[in-house]
């Protein structure tokens, strides 16, 4: 799928300016309730991995997980995948496969479709890295965990 880069980057500009202009004070409509300033970073984000800006997404995904409630199962696991990934876009080999493994770790918990793909993608990413002993143990798991 092809990537559209300026209109990427104005839309996370809109989105900071935006959300910049909401006061505490301010009533959130119902249907906005959970997305925050967590919520917006780490969307950023994922979008700049996407784009294929690893070095600018993997601080702001980072940082989002440190903000994300310990509570949130499905969305630490969701986020951490894609803190593996970025890690990985990156050559982070060994810190992608710390970060799988607990984001692993974290989606045994939580039966979500969305995050199963996710790990089916992810064993794709590795398979240049097959022969490390980092990644031939992580993707072992990956598969038990799928099967």
């Amino acid at each position: 799928m092809p990537h559209d880069r300026p209109a990427t980057h104005t839309a996370i500009a809109d989105a900071q300016r935006h959300f910049g202009r909401v006061e505490p004070t301010d009533e959130d409509p119902p249907w906005v309730r959970y997305f925050d300033q967590t919520k917006l970073t780490v969307d950023m984000g994922i979008a700049l991995g996407q784009l294929g800006d690893a070095d600018a997404a993997e601080p702001l995904i980072a940082q989002a997980l440190r903000g994300e409630p310990e509570t949130n199962l499905r969305g630490r696991a969701f986020h951490s995948f894609w803190l593996a990934r970025t890690q990985l876009q990156r050559g982070q080999v060994e810190a992608a496969c710390v970060t799988a493994s607990d984001a692993l770790n974290l989606s045994t918990t939580v039966d979500s479709p969305r995050v199963t793909a996710h790990w089916q993608e992810f064993r794709h990413l590795l398979t240049p890295f097959r022969s490390s002993r980092p990644v031939a143990k992580l993707d072992a798991r990956l598969l038990q965990a799928a099967g």
